[in-house]
């Protein structure tokens, strides 16, 4: 498999690095399971789900999905981070690899020169000195620094706004969609939901503000919540617990991990992975959504304007079907009316 320029990097300095290693925010390219394959033990831990699925599926060993790690984390002798492209996550991830490694541990930062890199010095000096290049190729800079003494950042979701009719409180961490306010595209979708009943998916969920105003609005309702994200899951479970309402969050890459079918999917989708906006996972998730709809069940979800969703829908469903719009956003409305 052809390795990505921040794991080229990675993989060209390794020997030089220490045997055991702890590898955060990595990528989905087979660098843990060479590394693995040479003799190098490698802890690993990611909050992407798409990349622990492929990560996984490669034979990688020692590899946590999550926002900490579930055990103990074993002696290294240097920890390695992909420099992630939302500026507070990055902070947070840095802090966290200060407060769980012992004081004075090598720490080495690589990210791609048009990622972030060249100002990321500065964000590393809040937890890590002396900082300085460590190398560089492949279009890409490896910083290295020691740890110092941290706290442990919190990782408890906190109160960040109220949104949706009954109101409800929406909880925060850094990195998440919708962390700070209530965007405009999931505010008109949250103005035309369909009457609510039986069982309802929040794909993509995000902070949890879909999925909990509609718990909040029909109670009766059997809502289940997924997102890629780690930190996701965590807002999500925040928000649901803050207004005290119950609902099924868990992760999936896509449809990967739901089961059965729906009387709505609901969704301001996340059609952006690692930066990158890709239609073919729109049109894998309309797809897949017409599939895990009851007969007659509805997927309703928010886009902008110059999104070109029609020919998706029309293959899945036959039609194409505006239900609202503004002059930034539509809502399509579409129905599993045939086989």
């Amino acid at each position: 498999m052809t390795l990505t320029n921040p794991s080229r990097l990675i993989d060209k300095y390794a020997d030089e690095l220490g045997p055991r290693l702890l590898m955060l925010n990595p990528m989905a390219d087979g660098l843990i399971p060479r590394l693995q394959r040479q003799g190098m033990t490698v802890t690993t831990l990611t909050h992407d789900y798409l990349v622990y699925r492929q990560l996984r599926g490669q034979g990688a060993t020692d590899l946590h999905f999550g926002c900490d790690l579930t055990t103990d984390l074993p002696e290294v002798d240097a920890a390695i981070m992909v420099l992630p492209g939302a500026k507070a996550l990055a902070s947070h991830l840095m802090q966290w690899l200060a407060a769980r490694l012992p004081e004075g541990t090598p720490c080495f930062l690589v990210g791609d020169n048009k990622g972030g890199i060249r100002s990321a010095p500065k964000l590393m000096k809040a937890h890590f000195d002396p900082v300085n290049k460590y190398a560089t190729g492949a279009h890409c800079q490896m910083l290295q620094g020691l740890s110092r003494q941290a706290d442990r950042p919190p990782l408890a979701a906190t109160e960040s706004y109220r949104a949706g009719e009954p109101p409800v409180s929406v909880c925060a961490l850094p990195g998440v969609f919708s962390q700070g306010e209530l965007d405009a595209g999931t505010a008109l979708l949250l103005e035309h939901l369909p009457p609510l009943k039986g069982r309802v998916l929040d794909f993509g969920c995000g902070a949890g503000v879909i999925g909990s105003a509609i718990k909040a609005a029909a109670p009766d309702c059997q809502v289940e919540m997924v997102d890629i994200n780690a930190f996701a899951l965590a807002c999500s479970r925040a928000t649901l617990a803050a207004n005290g309402l119950d609902a099924r969050v868990y992760p999936s890459d896509g449809f990967s991990d739901v089961k059965g079918e729906f009387d709505l999917i609901i969704s301001n989708p996340p059609f952006h992975h690692a930066g990158k906006q890709t239609f073919s996972t729109a049109e894998a998730f309309i797809a897949d959504a017409r599939k895990h709809l009851k007969p007659g069940g509805q997927l309703l979800f928010v886009a902008n304007h110059h999104l070109p969703y029609g020919d998706a829908l029309e293959k899945a469903f036959g039609r194409v079907n505006i239900a609202a719009q503004d002059k930034r956003f539509k809502i399509y409305a579409d129905l599993r009316v045939s086989d």
